[in-house]
């Protein structure tokens, strides 16, 4: 079977070769990947995590289909690989936070992932996608939509709060706005790409053009360094700011007093759960969520996906096995 390997970092260095199955449990028929900055970052050596094995396969937002029986998933099923490693014995995952597993990592960084055409992955990691959900749908909840609705339900929102989502053009916003609507929460956006209009928002404001008295209860934050400061800004008292993203740099000069003084709170946030990822699935089920497509590669054309990643891009980059 045939995979794109990183032999060493850097695109140029990416090879579609014939590889030997990895990894443990159900085997699985990649049919479709989404690309995404985790992905991109990592190809190109700039992950804040420990890559492995190396030589590596990435891609950590897949979905396949089922070849084996197994417990609670069946051969021919559609399913959604969680991509996170987790031994279901720490605290953390005893607790429903498998995503923080003290011995565990991200599937397809600490192990390798699903650019290649067949992988085994852990019966408990693959969640089957209802008949009602999508194959963009579906290949676009494990990382961007989890990770904006974990973000939602880690700043405590509650209906009628006002909610601003820098970056929402971004695969996050996008998934974010749509579900913080949904929850009844009143959404705001920050983007200078006129996509991000029509998911949801009461108004999308350019970064350059929110207005200075302009504040919000929550913030989401995925852009990192360049916009932190600006985000403590528009943070109403007693608000929360999620942070879950270094796009534009991870460290930041912030003003210590603004967020003492008004008891503005800074939420770290990663990933999501597997209740959580079930949770979207019913949403899904109740509400339409809308998922852009900026373009839709073979698996083979796998590196010129992840250099349109790397172009300006208006919605998703699936590419179909």
């Amino acid at each position: 079977m045939k995979g794109f390997v990183i032999e060493k970092f850097g695109l140029e260095n990416l090879t579609f070769r014939d590889v030997e199955e990895s990894g443990e449990g159900i085997r699985l028929k990649i049919t479709m990947a989404a690309i995404n900055p985790l992905d991109f970052n990592l190809v190109n050596g700039k992950v804040v995590y420990g890559v492995a094995p190396m030589p590596h396969i990435a891609g950590s937002e897949v979905i396949g289909e089922v070849m084996d029986d197994g417990v609670s998933v069946r051969k021919g099923q559609r399913v959604i690989v969680y991509n996170r490693i987790f031994d279901s014995t720490c605290g953390m995952c005893i607790s429903g936070n498998e995503h923080l597993c003290v011995h565990g990592g991200i599937w397809g960084v600490g192990t390798n992932g699903g650019f290649q055409e067949y992988v085994r992955v852990p019966e408990k990691n693959l969640i089957r996608i209802p008949d009602h959900v999508t194959d963009v749908q579906a290949v676009s909840i494990p990382i961007a939509a989890l990770t904006a609705y974990h973000a939602i339900k880690r700043s405590n929102a509650h209906v009628g709060e006002k909610i601003l989502f820098y970056g929402a053009a971004g695969n996050t916003g996008v998934l974010g706005m749509q579900i913080a609507n949904i929850m009844g929460l009143d959404v705001y956006g920050v983007s200078n790409n006129e996509m991000a209009k029509g998911y949801g928002a009461v108004k999308i404001f350019r970064r350059d053009e929110i207005p200075e008295d302009f504040t919000s209860d929550i913030i989401i934050n995925p852009m990192g360094s360049e916009v932190f400061q600006d985000s403590l800004n528009h943070l109403s008292r007693g608000g929360r700011l999620v942070t879950f993203g270094i796009l534009t740099g991870r460290n930041s000069e912030i003003d210590i007093a603004n967020i003492y003084t008004s008891e503005k709170s800074i939420i770290g946030s990663t990933g999501g759960t597997r209740q959580e990822l079930e949770e979207l699935l019913e949403i899904m089920r109740n509400h339409q969520i809308r998922v852009p497509v900026d373009s839709t590669f073979r698996f083979e054309e796998l590196v010129t996906a992840l250099k349109r990643h790397a172009d300006k891009h208006s919605g998703r980059i699936i590419v179909k096995y």
